[in-house]
């Protein structure tokens, strides 16, 4: 129906201030600008970019739920004592759930982290609706201090591991000696996640858990979280890490003929940065080298930006300037003038900051999913090709006949 003439008008202007008006009473947010993504460092760059595209600005989200999940002894509770202690130099305070009374403060110490109690916070359970009530009360008193104006220092959430949680229903049947499959777990685990993780990003707070994985029973197994699919949906990134043997040459007879492992990380749901996988290693002995998996974008081609790729150093006949071509087993190092081998080049004198930071965008481009601007851009290109066969008398389209 057509509008009258006169009639009176609410304009959206109207309409979004009384939104703003009823949501100062609550807890909902209504953003008014675009906010820059933040993200805390994993120490290992090429985990950097598969979270978020960036090796040097990247990381897991501060405001997002981030789950690492795999078999056992895959590193899981490694990468996260990894991004607590780079937390830590953020000015972050660490809340760490260990349902699995898997590690001692002592210990935590000796990963680097500051165990002091205004720094961090131990806490061992594994019922999940105790857990549930807990956080759920936590985070709605930091929202009432937030909406009274209080600022809340910044803290990051641990959960080691969502797959040791067990019902109340699956404990108390235990106790009464009945062997019954569980039914509630499931239930309550996405539940638990359900009721925190809008409060969680109300609040800006990074929230990191681990989790089990298992292989279905379909005619193609398929690895799958342990607690059911609510974790799936309400993660804003899932990566699957699989395991191989470390192999150094430097085994002795006690070493189990290995020296670390060599962890596949999937990124199974991510928002930030396309689904890609790479691969990084950790030893035994010395930790992670977070300078591994860079190589990978020291190809000839962006030899000019970075510095570091397989190519010859030759001189050209004609001009008598220096061109480097494509080959060689080693590696050229251009600001170090010199060849090495790849077990040479891992370290901060070769991936120095400004190597780093020509690498950055290169890395970034790989891993961002095309913006709207950039799939019209792909559209039209692909228009005005059917465009020029179209007008080639040759051309025929195949109708099927």
């Amino acid at each position: 129906m057509a509008k009258k003439s006169g009639t009176p008008n609410l304009s959206f202007k109207e309409m979004r201030e009384m939104m703003e008006t009823i949501s100062q009473k609550t807890s909902i947010v209504i953003e008014k600008q675009t906010k820059e993504r933040t993200y805390i460092d994993t120490n290992i760059y090429i985990l950097n970019a598969l979270l978020s595209k960036s090796i040097l600005h990247g990381g897991i989200s501060k405001n997002r739920l981030t789950i690492f999940a795999g078999e056992e002894s895959v590193g899981k509770s490694y990468l996260c004592y990894n991004i607590a202690k780079s937390a830590q130099k953020e000015g972050y305070n660490v809340i760490y759930i260990d349902t699995e009374f898997s590690i001692e403060l002592d210990q935590l110490e000796e990963f680097g982290l500051d165990i002091s109690p205004n720094r961090f916070m131990l806490i061992r359970s594994n019922k999940v609706e105790d857990i549930k009530i807990m956080l759920a009360q936590f985070l709605d008193q930091l929202k009432e201090k937030k909406q009274n104006g209080i600022d809340i220092d910044k803290t990051i959430l641990f959960l080691d591991s969502i797959g040791q949680l067990a019902s109340s229903k699956e404990i108390e049947d235990a106790i009464e000696g009945k062997n019954k499959t569980d039914m509630s777990r499931a239930k309550a685990i996405k539940s638990l996640f359900r009721i925190i993780t809008a409060d969680l990003g109300y609040l800006e707070i990074p929230f990191v858990a681990t989790n089990h994985i298992y292989m279905s029973q379909d005619l193609f197994p398929v690895a799958i979280q342990s607690g059911g699919k609510g974790v799936d949906y309400s993660a804003s990134t899932i990566v699957y890490l699989t395991k191989a043997k470390l192999k150094t040459g430097e085994e002795d007879e006690l070493d189990l003929n290995a020296s670390g492992i060599v962890v596949t990380a999937i990124a199974r749901k991510n928002r930030n940065a396309k689904p890609k996988k790479i691969k990084f290693e950790i030893n035994h002995t010395t930790g992670t080298n977070k300078f591994k998996g860079l190589e990978f974008f020291c190809t000839p081609e962006n030899f000019d930006k970075v510095g570091i790729a397989k190519v010859k150093e030759e001189v050209d006949k004609k001009t008598g300037q220096i061109v480097y071509k494509p080959g060689g087993t080693k590696w050229f190092v251009k600001h170090l003038n010199k060849s090495l081998y790849e077990k040479q080049i891992y370290n901060s004198k070769v991936f120095t900051d400004e190597v780093l930071k020509a690498l950055d965008p290169i890395i970034a481009d790989y891993f961002a999913y095309a913006n709207q601007a950039e799939i019209d851009k792909i559209q039209n290109e692909m228009d005005e090709m059917y465009q020029e066969f179209e007008s080639d008398p040759d051309f025929d389209i195949d109708n099927g006949d």
